[in-house]
């Protein structure tokens, strides 16, 4: 007795390549969604969202950075403008792929681990409004990177919770800790902007910017543990590669069923010849 795949395998390709083509589809007609962001006194400027790439970003933080008409490149001054940007790109919220824009991943993220769909890529995160502080500071350092700057990023508490990423920009013979999601006071201490090392031994100076954001158990549970990355390396390079792969493939399957029923159509049209 023939197996019901055997029996019914062209009506089965031909359904599967129907569904495999309806993601990609519905995000081509689907039209853009208007987000009413709640940013809980965050500084986040709504009319900056037509700024969707990694380059026009660049654009517009080269056209501030000129309005200076500085003789010599001054880093300081450029990074402080790219970390004024994230915080007035971005409000706090998760972005991440939907089932259209990449089914594979979100169906994933639904029935194995929820971080396989949140976005990596700057320039995807770059199409939203939201970001979380690992997202927002993804793009924070690719702009950096863009510029040729050393950077490395700096994670804070535990897996579980709570945690918090941020970064530092090497300048001015020192690592410089930016962080472009809590929105610290700088301006409440004298030494701002110094490296992570330094504020580990000075909590309290590092407390009085965060005082109007966390706790004192809170902040005290996140600067418990800190992990550098590598300098000047991107900090999610697996997951980067997890989704540009499954992103592929949504787009690669439809060809490989149509081919697929193609080879079985002639395979059994040359059986029949020979029988």
């Amino acid at each position: 007795m023939k197996s019901f795949f055997a029996l019914h395998k062209y009506k089965i390709l031909i359904i599967l390549f129907v569904l495999s083509l309806l993601p990609p589809a519905i995000s081509m007609l689907k039209k853009e969604r208007v987000n009413t962001p709640q940013t809980l006194g965050e500084i986040y400027k709504q009319n900056l969202s037509n700024i969707n790439t990694i380059t026009e970003a660049l654009r517009y933080t080269d056209s501030i950075y000129l309005t200076n008409k500085f003789k010599i490149f001054d880093t300081a001054v450029y990074v402080q403008i790219v970390s004024s940007f994230i915080k007035e790109r971005f409000y706090h919220g998760l972005s991440s792929y939907s089932f259209d824009e990449n089914w594979i991943a979100y169906l994933s993220s639904k029935l194995i681990w929820s971080d396989f769909s949140a976005l990596v890529d700057p320039d995807d995160i770059m199409k939203h409004p939201a970001g979380l502080c690992s997202q927002q500071t993804i793009v924070f350092m690719e702009l950096i990177k863009r510029k040729g700057m050393k950077f490395r990023s700096v994670g804070l508490g535990y897996k579980e919770g709570p945690g918090h990423f941020l970064c530092e920009i090497y300048y001015n013979n020192s690592w410089r800790l930016y962080d472009v999601t809590k929105e610290p006071q700088w301006d409440k201490i004298v030494h701002h902007h110094l490296s992570m090392n330094y504020y580990l031994d000075h909590k309290d100076s590092l407390f009085l910017v965060y005082e109007s954001k966390l706790d004192r158990e809170i902040f005290n549970k996140l600067t418990e543990k800190v992990v550098y990355g590598k300098v000047n390396t991107f900090p999610a390079q697996n997951m980067y590669m997890f989704q540009l792969g499954t992103l592929w493939l949504t787009y690669l399957l439809p060809a490989f069923i149509l081919g697929l029923y193609f080879y079985l159509k002639k395979v059994a049209y040359i059986n029949k010849d020979e029988s």
